[in-house]
């Protein structure tokens, strides 16, 4: 590679750096995507389960965690293009050659491929003339007389370094999520950022599993549709039980507001009301008064669970209670500990186990027409942030893609 100008430089050849890289090579100006994977869209392969769940027909205030800031990007992606942003990101994989489908309102590539979305992107950038690095780690930016982003290049093994010179710089780098899927690591993020000069959040894992204080091994592979709630909010969803807490989309989208110590709560049984699990007791028992309580629990939850509420409600002891042993007052205890089975955090699983993170570039400091950073809070003029590398977190749903691509034709479109 020989040390060469570009009008832009960007670092991060994932969904928001690739949309950045077709926009502003589409204006005509000279640009360069550095990545430090062996190829472009490293992490896109593995979104959605391979399927890479593109955006999502719903959204509500609570979508980004009521981050207003992304309220702003959505508002100035429709005074720019006239379309909301669901509507933008099917339309602009159209253009681009790429039909989609909607499953329950998720929206997917028809070939429900993540690959296609990576092959669109990355062929339609290098036709307009970028160019991309791959293997290519930019650990420093210097000011000189343009930007000089340094690099450490992986080749044949070794590693040598380049750098870049660049008028503009786009900061595409995402979060620190799935390192193995190609992610910056803290060291890597915290001295690039450091050297822009940037305002940044430490990121922190999101989107995850979370481990818990009580003991949950013996749950261990339970899948169950409930309702979890810590803080406050709440979440209908599948709950999925590991060796050491709770998993599960419902769980990722709540791990936002998790923190050591917190209590989560989750109800069992969110569709059936006391009284008709009472009144159905009565029916069983009066028809099969030696019926054992965890089968009759069973018609309700997983097994494993039946038991797993027997033994928390009545002990250890009491594993052979049938329905005649069972008041009244008895079974409306057992109810109210289903609905409201309470555990405490230990803690977030890590960025390996996460689906994003949160943290990142602050948003007080950028321009959301436009994506630049003020300048007085960076090295000069013509730096910019995109996608995960700012401080935003969607949900589960393709909201975190949707929020890269908007902010990717933003910024392309803005940069000069």
């Amino acid at each position: 590679m020989q040390n060469t100008d570009f009008d832009i430089c960007i670092i991060g050849a994932g969904a928001s750096g690739l949309v950045s890289a077709i926009e502003s090579s589409r204006r005509g100006l000279s640009c360069v995507v550095v990545d430090k994977n062996k190829k472009p869209g490293n992490k896109l392969y593995a979104t959605g389960n391979g399927r890479c769940n593109l955006t999502n027909d719903d959204y509500d205030d609570d979508t980004y965690y009521g981050n207003e800031f992304v309220d702003s990007v959505y508002e100035s992606l429709y005074k720019s293009c006239g379309m909301r942003q669901r509507y933008f990101v099917v339309d602009y994989f159209n253009k681009l050659g790429v039909n989609t489908v909607s499953k329950d309102g998720y929206i997917y590539p028809s070939s429900l491929q993540a690959s296609t979305i990576v092959w669109a992107l990355t062929d339609t950038a290098i036709s307009l003339g970028c160019r991309i690095v791959n293997r290519a780690t930019a650990i420093s930016v210097e000011k000189e007389d343009m930007y000089k982003v340094n690099l450490l290049i992986r080749q044949d093994g070794e590693e040598q370094q380049y750098y870049v010179k660049a008028r503009n710089i786009i900061i595409a780098t995402g979060g620190l999520s799935q390192e193995k899927l190609g992610a910056a690591t803290r060291g890597q993020s915290d001295s690039l950022l450091s050297s822009l000069d940037v305002p940044y959040n430490e990121y922190e894992s999101a989107l995850c599993p979370v481990i818990l204080n009580d003991d949950v091994k013996q749950l261990s592979g339970v899948r169950t549709k409930c309702k979890v709630s810590v803080d406050g909010h709440s979440e209908m969803g599948e709950l999925q039980i590991t060796d050491t807490g709770f998993s599960g989309i419902v769980v990722f989208d709540l791990s936002y507001y998790m923190k050591p110590g917190d209590m989560i709560s989750v109800n069992l049984l969110p569709m059936v009301s006391e009284e008709d699990f009472v009144q159905r007791f009565k029916e069983i028992k009066n028809s099969f008064p030696n019926k054992r309580l965890d089968l009759f629990l069973n018609g309700y939850l997983n097994d494993k669970l039946a038991v797993f509420m027997i033994k928390r409600f009545y002990g250890e002891t009491e594993m052979n209670l049938t329905l005649k042993d069972v008041t009244e007052t008895g079974i409306r205890g057992l109810y109210q500990e289903i609905v409201d089975w309470k555990s405490t955090v230990r803690c977030r699983a890590g960025f390996d186990q996460s689906q994003a993170s949160s943290g990142g570039i602050m948003t007080a400091f950028i321009n959301p027409k436009t994506m630049q950073l003020r300048a007085e809070m960076t090295l000069g003029q013509g730096i910019y942030a995109v996608g995960e590398a700012t401080d935003v977190l969607g949900k589960c749903g393709g909201y975190n893609l949707t929020y890269a691509f908007v902010t990717g034709f933003l910024a392309g479109n803005s940069v000069r």
